[in-house]
């Protein structure tokens, strides 16, 4: 067997952590893991710009839900899993000797994958989701849980009869409020914030609607969509995949980071092969209507990133995850120094959206 020399070794890592984009590592929960989880000290020096893994970060787990929590820096210089990470543990039933192996997909988000003590992944890890109802099989059910349960129901359904299905923006003194459902257990709903397009001097902005200081963690956003079917993912997919243009395009899933974060990723591929790798100022341009929205690329160690100005057009386009957009290059780009243009085709799953209660 070829040996490889002690300074090929050290450009090899060093190639590993420059050039991959998919970095991963494991962690045995073991001692505190319930209250917060240390990341391993070696992933964050040898990222380029580590400390972007500060702050609010997504997690998916097996089954595909998203969980919100923060990474913060403690007093010892390590970086940690907290606010967020107790209902993550609660939720997957994480127990002594568990490994978890988290695959970040960028600065923002990891994939989660879950083993048991067995080494073999945990299958209850697969069903996980926020809210659901606890199991009561019919020996378990009494008289008086069974009067509760219906009582409630009757209830709910005569709060459902007054209230419409579909949620548009609302209209306030400060502009569009866009609202997302609150968390009431015994009716299932999710978390709630107010999302608020400010009009000041003419120009958008974008802010919580709670005041945003320096430093502060973005406001936790939710979807209030209902469950989508899995026909209805395939049936969307398969409408958005025969799209057809004649200028070069890109098919993306919109997932938690492009509705919640303000930000999207361009695939690298594409990127690569049909954009300028720099920062620059691009137009996002809906082809049916015209309309148009100013937004701003950022090109970073993981790829181009579409930032300030994306989430206004989410919000004004009301985007939800799992919708389809068909992303076309119709101007500028890598052989053309004109201003980047791109079209965006919408193809949604669901129109329905659950009213606040």
């Amino acid at each position: 067997m070829a040996t490889i020399c002690e300074r090929c070794k050290v450009v090899e890592k060093q190639k590993y952590w420059e050039d991959f984009d998919k970095h991963q590592f494991f962690k045995v929960m073991i001692n505190d893991f319930r209250r917060r989880l240390r990341i391993p000290v070696k992933f964050v020096t040898n990222l380029k710009e580590g400390h972007k893994l500060l702050g609010p970060k997504i997690l998916t787990g097996p089954s595909g839900t998203s969980w919100l929590v923060e990474v913060k820096r403690t007093d010892d210089d390590d970086y940690v899993f907290c606010n967020g990470w107790e209902i993550f543990v609660k939720d997957h039933c994480l127990e002594d000797a568990d490994l978890l192996v988290f695959k970040m997909n960028d600065f923002t988000s990891f994939a989660v994958m879950i083993f048991d003590s067995t080494a073999c992944e945990k299958e209850v890890t697969f069903f996980v989701k926020k809210n659901r109802i606890p199991c009561k099989h019919p020996d378990e059910i009494t008289d008086a849980h069974s009067n509760e349960q219906k009582s409630s129901e009757d209830e709910s359904s005569n709060d459902d009869a007054d209230e419409p299905i579909r949620r548009k923006g609302s209209e306030s003194s400060h502009g569009k409020q866009y609202q997302l459902p609150s968390p009431q257990p015994t009716k299932g709903n999710k978390m709630k914030k107010i999302l608020v397009a400010k009009q000041d001097n003419g120009k958008r902005k974008c802010t919580a609607s709670s005041s945003r200081k320096k430093n502060t963690a973005p406001a936790l956003m939710f979807s209030n969509r209902r469950q989508v079917p899995e026909k209805e993912k395939i049936r969307v997919h398969g409408l958005a995949s025969r799209h057809t243009s004649s200028v070069p395009s890109v098919l993306i899933t919109m997932q938690p980071t492009h509705v919640y974060m303000g930000q999207m990723k361009l695939p690298k591929a594409w990127a690569q092969k049909y954009m300028r790798k720099k920062s620059e100022t691009i137009t996002l341009r809906i082809p049916s209507s015209r309309r148009t929205w100013t937004a701003t690329i950022s090109c970073r160690m993981e790829g181009l990133v579409i930032q300030s100005g994306w989430e206004v057009f989410v919000m004004d386009n009301e985007l939800e995850e799992l919708d389809i957009c068909v992303f076309e290059l119709a101007q500028g780009g890598k052989h053309n120094l004109k201003p980047v243009v791109l079209d965006v085709n919408i193809y949604r799953v669901e129109n329905e959206i659950i009213e606040p209660l």
